[in-house]
């Protein structure tokens, strides 16, 4: 497929799905652990600090509350909490200190594995490599030398689920300056960009980068005119990949020359022997854009959008598989300290946890939007 020439503009005017419908949060903040993605249609899981996991429904006009299991663990919601995406359909996921724990929903039944090398490190997000075989990837938080010389380490571990047992497939240390490096994982790749640096592709042993990878060589050539990777998303279980290109300061035009490429969002697929790229939504030099998560079935994905005049970003979903359609534009939401959820089913509702606020806030996106001109 060719670049699209004329994408979409990313503006607050687009098409919106149904209004959101919003709820007051049946717990309080104070006793919510985490809230995290669950596979079931209109539905989101919370852990509460008496130890207890639950299921909000939110398909009516009131939430519903239901309880799945209590102290299935040890101090169910105690340590350092980070979800992850359910890596099937009747699975939950989250990180926990020190340890990944998966949660079967059939069965209720929960299972755990150490994460960890040595009792300073702590597990503070992760990503699926790939489904199957089982690899996920953990960034881990260091605090061996923050005494001695005021340094917290970070670094990335990949470990292969078998059974019960897990075997590690790779280390790779980030540095220490929190956040300063970006990663993502997923379609059996680990995408670490350092600052300053071009993005690299890794296996899932970490082991040495792959410059001649089909994605690899497909961002090399969209990042043309300046621009650069701002945000990258892998796909779970597909060979494909979200990529937002863009640029600080809009550049000079030249006389003679062509109008330089608009900085926009990417979809890179290589299932063949050379990657195919589409662009499915443009906007902005100086504007950036942070790639949310994809949705279950990994057709969908949202994705928040900051100006330079630095209010609350805006929120757009678009749906990204083979056959992509028009964002739709949800409107501003807070740069932080809200939660931004997938539900599960085939066609699968955005939820937003507002801790701030005791609030949820549902869209639903199988009615189908105005339609507009995208220009």
């Amino acid at each position: 497929m060719e670049p699209n020439k004329d994408p979409f503009l990313l503006t607050p005017a687009l098409p919106a799905p149904a209004a959101p419908v919003r709820h007051k949060s049946p717990f309080p903040w104070n006793q919510v652990a985490l809230v995290f993605p669950a596979p079931v249609p209109d539905s989101v899981a919370v852990l509460t600090l008496n130890d207890k996991l639950w299921r909000l429904e939110l398909s009516g006009p009131e939430v519903r509350r239901v309880e799945v299991d209590d102290e299935y663990l040890e101090q169910v919601s105690g340590g350092e909490l980070s979800g992850l995406p359910p890596p099937s359909p009747t699975h939950l996921a989250y990180l926990q200190t020190r340890r990944l724990v998966l949660y079967d929903l059939k069965w209720q039944l929960a299972k755990t594995w150490s994460m960890a090398g040595r009792l300073e490190e702590v597990s503070i997000r992760g990503a699926w490599v790939s489904h199957t075989p089982q690899v996920v990837a953990v960034e881990l938080e260091d605090t061996t030398n923050y005494v001695t010389d005021d340094r917290i380490d970070f670094r990335l571990r990949t470990w292969r689920l078998d059974g019960e047992k897990r075997v590690q497939q790779g280390a790779l240390e980030l540095g220490s300056v929190v956040g300063a490096v970006k990663w993502d994982a997923g379609a059996g790749l680990v995408a670490v960009q350092r600052p300053g640096a071009s993005l690299e592709l890794y296996g899932p042993d970490l082991g040495k980068p792959q410059p001649e990878h089909p994605l690899a060589l497909a961002l090399r050539k969209l990042a043309v005119d300046g621009l650069t990777v701002q945000s990258l998303r892998l796909h779970p279980a597909r060979p494909v990949a979200l990529v937002a290109l863009g640029r600080e300061v809009a550049p000079k035009r030249e006389a003679g020359k062509e109008k330089p490429e608009d900085p926009g969002i990417w979809r890179v697929s290589w299932e063949g022997a050379s990657a195919v790229t589409a662009r499915l939504a443009r906007y902005a030099s100086g504007e950036s854009v942070t790639l949310g998560s994809l949705s279950p079935e990994g057709d969908w994905l949202f994705y928040r959008v900051l100006n330079s005049a630095g209010r609350d970003p805006h929120l757009y979903v678009q749906q990204v598989g083979a056959a992509f359609k028009a964002p739709l534009a949800l409107g501003a939401v807070p740069e932080k300290g809200a939660a931004l959820l997938w539900t599960g089913g085939e066609v699968p509702s955005l939820v937003m946890y507002d801790g701030t606020k005791d609030a949820l806030v549902h869209w639903k996106l199988g009615a189908a939007p105005p339609k507009a001109d995208g220009k």
